[in-house]
């Protein structure tokens, strides 16, 4: 049978009703009003798909039978216990020869644990923690301890295909094939640098088989309902030299958090339409050029980015449920907030690599481009139903990148590499305000403010054999920053009398480093292997652009210094003799003393008078220990379990001219986390899943004053999967923990409360999902 016949009775059949619901998801329980662009970008995407699927048709034809057979051969292709290959340290090198802590997420875990957004890998991986600024916020990275926030930029590097994401969105994980997490510093491997870590997604490569994939999910909580369709479809385009493939993921879910007493109407969802395409061409035997581009669009009415609400609902509702809320009281998946919100947000993407095998190593060439536009309303200072002071920021970032990178030939002895990088960012950002009540169209801009960021670097590492079982490693990196900022007179009203002040200012300064990292690695047997490192990690420095505000012109405090951190680390990988036991672990030990922290200014009533300050004068030590550990006796049952513990403190943090946090926890950094999976299969294709995961107690303020204490979670899965169709019902959160997912702060408007305020992460969620391959 000819592959178009197929596309025809598959696709057109069941595909077009599967997009037939996707896009009258407007008669479900949730309305939504399809856009005239949402529209046309859908049905752009669409009409790729097709037209992709005839090119494809054309290339190659194929019987049901052989295609529905190379698809279960590569299913059943997933790396096994004893060939798992690490690619993030830039050579296919077996995990026991590896002299980094890594971990390895293949697609076949993956899809046994529902990776569907980022927040979900620190499920999976000790001392490793994703934390949110609200449903529709960016993700930042906590790794060892060394810790992100939305005020930081995030100490950890994040690369897709290849593409560098220094800040980046639960949206972009789709279609992933594997996952791999490299902790401590990595500088000497990528062009974009990685303090406390690197994490590497790689989404689903196009190859020479034809195949098709298409999930719909379904999910109820307590604030609503949700709803996501994905799907895949890829093969040869020109046989034997060029592959290509076309994914989309669309989605319409309800807030977590219901706002009851929205301005608009509207009391919180979110619509999300993603596009990829992938090419593959290799034009001869030593080139292979690899391409993609993305399209992501959000539409979230009712929503800001950041969502603050109350972790102490009772005292909460004594102090504002009459005075402020109209009598109304708070439970624990609502809030009361009266200014008009909405959020929107486009991203495009596009990166391209190639790889020249030389008869001496491998040249390798990767250059990017990413574009993001944010516009976001609605934030509450006084997180009440009270029309006080309402806020909104508008972002438009661009982001460009290249690496250009030699890998020498593996000779037994000795082998290196060196590379250069460039990396260029450039981000408006224009706040708004209005006083009392308004609408969307109320706010009142600041002048724009503009940084630059220009980020040069070489960087280089080599390995020495000196046996079959020992191997010594070293690398270095030279990273040239400038930092820019620019500013022009206005002012932005924060109400209650206060307004910020904006100066005209033109600013500009380079900060340099050199990054060194040494290794060694001892194979004691074939199963058994120990590492050791020490490395240097690095951040620059920038502006306080509100310090100018402010009339201050110590230049300690409108730039702060670069920050730098020194990593010890030693560690272990094992691999039972029958090959069903795997384990690897390491203690660390991790120091910086020029620490970037955010600092406050306020007033005698601790009420916010200017805004944040960094300051690169803090000093902290994070030690701890973590261990992996996976038993699959069998095909049909596998246990993988982790334990993460850190002490991460505070040697010096002079948050005001009266304290000194010296002595607590780090900030979002939890004491321990663990996590144990199990799974089993039956002959039949069922299957049930069951995990449970535990966060130790955490500081969500620098200062101390409010600690989240140890949470337990239950997931559970019960489903049938035969390589063809699958179908599961699922439970995340089971226990319906209120969680903390990102800092803490105090009300905006009134200052201190008595109250915190700090986004949720995920309430109970119940679903249902079904999927199908071609």
């Amino acid at each position: 049978m000819e592959l178009k016949n197929i596309l025809e009775r598959y696709l057109f059949g069941w595909y077009l009703e599967f997009v037939s619901f996707l896009l009258n998801t407007s008669n479900l329980t949730m309305p939504y009003k399809l856009s005239r662009s949402t529209f046309l970008f859908r049905t752009t995407a669409l009409g790729m798909m097709f037209t992709s699927s005839l090119a494809m048709a054309a290339a190659q034809e194929y019987d049901i039978d052989t295609i529905k057979k190379q698809q279960h051969q590569n299913k059943a292709s997933e790396p096994s216990m004893e060939n798992i290959v690490v690619t993030g340290t830039k050579r296919n090198t077996n995990l026991l020869k590896t002299d980094v802590s890594v971990t390895l997420i293949d697609s076949t875990i993956i899809d046994e644990a529902r990776v569907r957004d980022f927040t979900r890998i620190d499920d999976l991986v000790p001392n490793v923690q994703f934390s949110e600024s609200g449903q529709t916020g960016s993700v930042y990275i906590t790794i060892r301890g060394v810790e992100s926030n939305p005020f930081i930029v995030n100490r950890a590097a994040v690369y897709i295909d290849g593409i560098p994401f220094r800040e980046l969105s639960n949206s972009v994980l789709s279609q992933v094939n594997s996952i791999e997490v490299l902790r401590g510093p990595q500088g000497t491997l990528y062009g974009a640098n990685s303090e406390s870590g690197l994490i590497i997604v790689n989404t689903k490569t196009p190859s020479e088989v034809v195949e098709q994939n298409y999930r719909v999910s379904m999910l109820d909580y307590s604030s609503g309902q949700g709803y996501k369709g994905t799907g895949f479809i890829g093969g040869p385009l020109v046989q034997g030299e060029l592959n290509g493939s076309l994914s989309f993921s669309t989605s319409s879910e309800d807030a977590y958090i219901k706002n009851i007493a929205t301005s608009t109407g509207e009391s919180g969802s979110i619509r999300e339409d993603f596009v990829q395409g992938r090419i593959n061409w290799t034009p001869s035997d030593t080139l292979t050029v690899n391409a993609t581009t993305y399209l992501l669009e959000e539409d979230a009415p009712g929503l800001f980015v950041q969502q603050y609400v109350p972790l102490n609902i009772s005292l909460y509702n004594k102090l504002y449920a009459d005075s402020m809320n109209g009598g109304r009281r708070l439970d624990e998946w609502t809030t009361f907030e009266d200014s008009p919100k909405y959020t929107s947000s486009d991203e495009f993407v596009v990166g391209v690599s190639v790889t020249n095998n030389t008869d001496i190593g491998a040249i390798d060439l990767a250059a990017s481009y990413r574009s993001r536009k944010e516009d976001s309303k609605g934030l509450d200072f006084d997180f009440t139903a009270a029309p006080y002071v309402s806020g909104r920021e508008e972002k438009n970032e661009d982001y460009n990148n290249i690496e250009l990178r030699f890998t020498s030939l593996e000779n037994g002895t000795f082998d290196y590499i060196v590379g250069i990088s460039y990396y260029e960012e450039s981000v408006e950002n224009t706040k708004s305000t209005f006083m009392g009540s308004g609408d969307l169209n109320s706010y009142l801009a600041a002048p724009m403010q503009y940084k630059e960021g220009k980020d040069k670097s070489i960087f280089g590492s080599v390995n020495w054999y000196v046996t079959d079982k020992l191997k010594f490693g070293a690398g270095i990196r030279y990273d040239n920053a400038q930092r820019s900022a620019v500013q022009t007179a206005g002012y932005l009203d924060l109400g209650l009398g206060t307004i910020t002040h904006y100066q005209d200012a033109d600013l500009t300064k380079s900060f340099n480093n050199w990054l060194p990292r040494l290794s060694a690695l001892y194979q004691l047997n074939p199963h058994l292997s120990f590492h050791a490192s020490v490395s240097k990690g690095y951040i620059p420095g920038g502006f306080n652009l509100t310090a100018i505000q402010d009339d201050i012109v110590d230049d300690s405090v409108l730039s702060y210094e670069s920050e730098t951190l020194t990593s010890h680390e030693l560690g272990y990988k094992w691999l039972s003799g029958d090959r069903n036991w795997r384990s690897s672990g390491a203690v660390f030990y991790i120091s910086s003393d020029n620490w970037q922290e955010l600092q406050v200014a306020t007033d005698a009533n601790g009420r916010p008078v200017s805004s944040d300050y960094i300051g690169s004068e803090a000093s902290i030590t994070s030690k701890g220990v973590e261990f992996e550990v996976s038993w699959h006796p069998s095909e049909a049952f596998s246990l993988n379990s982790h334990l993460g513990y850190v002490d991460a403190e505070y040697d010096d943090l002079q948050t005001s001219e009266t304290f000194n946090a010296a002595g607590l926890a780090v900030q979002f950094v939890p004491q321990y986390d663990a996590g144990l999976a199990a799974r089993y299969s039956w002959e039949n294709d069922f299957y049930i899943r069951a995990e449970a995961n535990f966060t130790g107690k955490t500081s969500l303020r620098a200062k101390g004053d409010i600690i989240q204490g140890a949470v337990p979670t239950l997931g559970f899965q019960l489903g049938y999967d035969n390589g063809k169709m699958a179908l599961r019902v699922f439970g995340e959160n089971l226990t319906g923990e209120r969680r903390a997912s990102g800092l803490a702060v105090e009300n905006m408007a009134f200052g201190t409360d008595g109250l915190f305020y700090s986004p949720l992460d995920k309430p109970r969620i119940i679903g249902l999902e079904a999927e199908i391959w071609f």
